[in-house]
């Protein structure tokens, strides 16, 4: 029995000397590749980017001109990048629910273009994807309070949307659309 356990020691002995052989060797062989890496690395003659005489490619197509806009004053570049900022924080203010009466085409309806806008705007009343009231240009603060309709609503609610357009210099540079209802105070629906 003895020898049989000598025998079965001399196997582990074996397979761990294997083993440690064969670890050592990945060892050996991870070690060369990282050191062949960074040999590589630093034998590689970079050009640094300042004397690089290659063009970078860049996406688009155009000339590119130096100086300020032409036709345009400091102030003016300055006072139009402003009024573009701000009319991307354009705000809105409408009445959720609006009503109107049986055979009217008049909609009672808060519509405003809030003081905090630096735009002027007009809204549009859209019912199916038609156009059916049109507002005069508001200045920040100014309001209204009722719209006549060029088509009388037929149903008791109504789905429609106010697309408010946000004007500056006579170009129409943002629209927003609100949904809201319209509602037969008629029917006391």
């Amino acid at each position: 029995m003895s020898k049989d356990n000598e025998q079965y020691s001399d196997q582990n002995q074996s397979k761990e000397k294997k083993k440690k052989k064969v670890t050592l060797l990945i060892g050996i062989v991870v070690l060369i590749a990282i050191l062949l890496m960074i040999i590589r690395s630093c034998s590689s003659d970079p050009v640094a980017p300042v004397e690089r005489n290659d063009p970078i490619a860049r996406p688009g197509v155009g000339e590119v001109l130096d100086g300020d806009l032409p036709n345009m004053s400091d102030e003016q570049i300055r006072e139009y990048l402003k009024k573009k900022q701000d009319a991307s924080l354009f705000t809105t203010a409408v009445n959720a629910e609006a009503t109107f009466e049986t055979g009217s085409n008049v909609l009672n309806l808060m519509v405003a273009n809030p003081e905090k806008n630096s735009v002027d705007c007009y809204f549009e009343i859209v019912d199916a994807g038609e156009v059916i009231y049109t507002s005069p240009l508001l200045k920040p603060k100014q309001y209204i309070q009722s719209a006549e309709l060029s088509k009388v609503l037929s149903e008791d609610i109504n789905k429609l949307i106010v697309r408010y357009n946000e004007v500056y210099q006579d170009n129409i540079i943002g629209v927003v659309e609100v949904a809201i209802q319209a509602v037969n105070k008629s029917k006391g629906v």
